[in-house]
């Protein structure tokens, strides 16, 4: 389901906008916004079949609408996995403006819905500049992929960064789009 330029331009106004209000910014531009996606898969089969790495990047090119990702190679060499500094052992895809909406809205709306016994996401994957992570364990959530290139234990990293380091801003930014959160029983 592609979204189009009016809609997602509109919408990042208006959530720019509440946020903005609550947490009392004089100027529209010191609210939060996204400044990318990162989708990061690390393929450990790699090492001993390099198939696995190339369609581990068709997947995560289909589900990054075409654009294709970076090999990432291994930074040292660890003899117990067989693993030698500079092997490639995954690959990260970077997505921008209208593709990173594009994606969150898919996610939010087409993917997580997908998961079985489903009961949200936690608060917790914050970090200390304010970017949200979150970890898929099962690539086949992707309307995009197909089952000819998925294997077992295949997942992604999934890592939302912001303008802001601001956690409680950041948060409130992703609960106007509908990001579903787990509910806090009191």
């Amino acid at each position: 389901m592609l979204i189009s330029n009016d809609w997602w331009e509109n919408k990042r106004k208006e959530v720019k906008k509440t946020v903005g209000e609550k947490f009392q910014h004089t100027s529209l531009m010191q609210a939060t916004d996204i400044e990318k996606i990162v989708l990061n898969s690390g393929v450990n089969q790699a090492i001993t079949n390099q198939q696995y790495l190339e369609n581990t990047e068709k997947l995560i090119q289909k589900i990054g609408q075409g654009q294709k990702p970076a090999r990432t190679r291994a930074r040292k060499s660890i003899i117990s996995f067989k693993l030698r500094e500079g092997m490639p052992i995954g690959c990260k895809l970077t997505l921008r403006k209208r593709k990173a909406w594009q994606f969150l809205f898919n996610l939010i709306n087409l993917s997580l819905p997908q998961i079985k016994n489903f009961r949200g996401l936690s608060k917790k994957g914050f970090d200390r500049q304010g970017n949200y992570n979150l970890g898929i364990n099962d690539l086949n959530i992707f309307p995009e992929t197909t089952y000819d290139l998925t294997f077992k234990n295949q997942g992604c990293q999934i890592i939302i960064v912001f303008t802001s380091s601001k956690t409680e801003e950041n948060a409130y930014f992703l609960e106007l789009l509908q990001f579903p959160f787990q509910k806090s029983i009191r």
